[in-house]
């Protein structure tokens, strides 16, 4: 059910517009209106595109009525044709469904908009099969919720409609609905609200972890918090530097619990990536990265296999990256269904003055797939000119998220005859398939973390 939320709204052709245009040769011979149950006689009546026929007044009363709103999601169902379900058509009918039908164009939209970044390859390959993308639509728009925003009044996606039917869903307010480009939230962290938020990270609303669901139009959940709910209950932030997540600007805690306070934008990646201010209030200073082909931009140069059990080398592969970290990166290593493991070592003696005396950094960003769960393990070695380990850190194993990059960092302290500093990470995916299904690993970094203003003192050559 994991979501990865873009809202890109791109005019596509619309295969369900026309055909609920087609006149049909069927005829109705009903003699009572199926709305009201009274008879046609001396009445003012209509007959649909489809065939059916009803009381003019029926039908345009049940037009008015099933007007969207902001406080359920956009199922367009009071549009239909009561008997057969195909979408009501009528020129007299035209000023009361021309701004209906525009609107599940753009909602059909974003059904194909959310289907490339949720089934990449399925939907790559129905490109040129138009049955198959007609049935990729049909199931996108069978499984996936939209909602009117209550701000701009523009469809947004809000999750899939297992999470959209519960009563918690069902708001009254309009400002409780609001897409991501009207959220002020969003305005806080993003300076292109609408246009990047695929690139955003938001804050689980019952916890401080980073959300991997989105439900009920705009409610994040993570993943643990997710299979609890309905009946989740908020977990407290530690607060301070024991939490490491972004807080609210003049707070020390997050706020979790139901409350719509509680929803919060960490970051936006594609800022982070381009704005140097934006980087800097994200990332501390330091050095340049030290690791050479961060990325899997020139394959797998400068990383070696860590051999398995049996001796066998599981390497990580690359591949073209398919959710854009940045603007900039074109590629990432990926794993497959046993644990690859890849390291390359740095060796601070060539770097740095004395690598006995700094603060290192390492980290990496890392995601899974939407159909796939899959892990991901990182760990820093301090080695001495011998090669002997003298500091060993690492992460627990994480469950790679699905839909977005997620930062993995540990943190060294100045350690006593350090020489070399080894980073290894790891990955594989749950479910054992074969092929490269398991988390996906990018950004790998090794810095020195100091002020700018330090770096020609620690630095050799600087």
């Amino acid at each position: 059910i994991f979501i990865t939320v873009v809202v890109r709204v791109l005019p596509i052709s619309i295969s369900t517009l026309a055909s609920s245009k087609m006149t049909s040769s069927f005829t109705d011979n009903s003699t009572e209106c199926a709305i009201c149950f009274e008879p046609f006689e001396g009445t003012e009546t209509i007959t649909l595109t489809c065939g059916h026929r009803w009381h003019t007044a029926c039908v345009k009363q049940q037009l008015q009525s099933a007007k969207p709103n902001t406080s359920q999601r956009l199922l367009f169902s009071g549009y239909r044709c009561a008997k057969c379900k195909a979408f009501c058509d009528h020129p007299d009918l035209r000023d009361l469904t021309r701004k209906t039908d525009e609107l599940r164009e753009r909602v059909d939209a974003l059904v194909e908009e959310q289907l490339k970044a949720d089934l990449p390859t399925a939907w790559e390959g129905a490109r040129q099969d138009r049955d198959a993308k007609a049935r990729l639509l049909d199931e996108g728009r069978r499984n996936y919720a939209f909602y009117l925003c209550g701000g701009c009044d523009e469809p947004y996606f809000g999750g899939t409609v297992e999470c959209a039917d519960e009563q918690q869903g069902e708001l009254i307010a309009s400002e409780d609905r609001l897409c991501q480009a009207c959220s002020p939230r969003t305005h806080e962290i993003c300076q292109h609200p609408f246009e990047h938020g695929a690139y955003h990270v938001w804050k689980c609303r019952y916890c401080c972890n980073p959300a991997t669901f989105l439900c009920y139009g705009n409610v994040h959940f993570c993943k643990p918090c997710h299979a609890r709910n309905p009946n989740v209950q908020a977990i407290p932030c530690v607060g301070g530097a024991c939490c490491t997540f972004p807080k609210p600007k003049g707070q020390t805690t997050h706020s979790n619990g139901s409350s719509r306070e509680c929803e919060q934008l960490y970051y936006c990646a594609w800022c982070d990536s381009s704005s140097s201010d934006a980087f800097a209030q994200n990332e501390r200073t330091g050095s340049r990265n030290f690791i050479v082909n961060p990325s899997g931009e020139e394959g797998t140069r400068g990383w070696r296999p860590i051999l398995d059990r049996w001796g066998q080398p599981e390497m990580w592969q690359v591949e073209n990256m398919e959710l854009r970290v940045d603007q900039h990166t074109q590629t990432n290593f990926v794993s497959s269904y046993s644990w690859a493991r890849m390291m390359q070592t740095v060796p601070l003696h060539e770097y740095v003055r004395d690598p006995t005396s700094v603060q290192i950094e390492v980290s990496a960003k890392f995601m899974g797939r939407t159909d796939c769960p899959s892990l991901f393990f990182m760990q820093a070695l301090v080695s001495d000119s011998n090669g002997r380990i003298l500091h060993r850190v690492s992460t627990s194993e994480l469950s790679a998220p699905a839909g977005f990059w997620e930062k993995a960092t540990l943190t060294i302290d100045p350690v006593n005859g350090a020489h070399e500093v080894s980073m290894i990470v790891s990955g594989k995916d749950e479910r054992f398939w074969s092929g490269n299904f398991g988390s996906k690993v990018c950004h790998c970094s090794v810095r020195v973390l100091c002020d700018e203003d330090e770096l020609g003192n620690i630095l050799i050559g600087e």
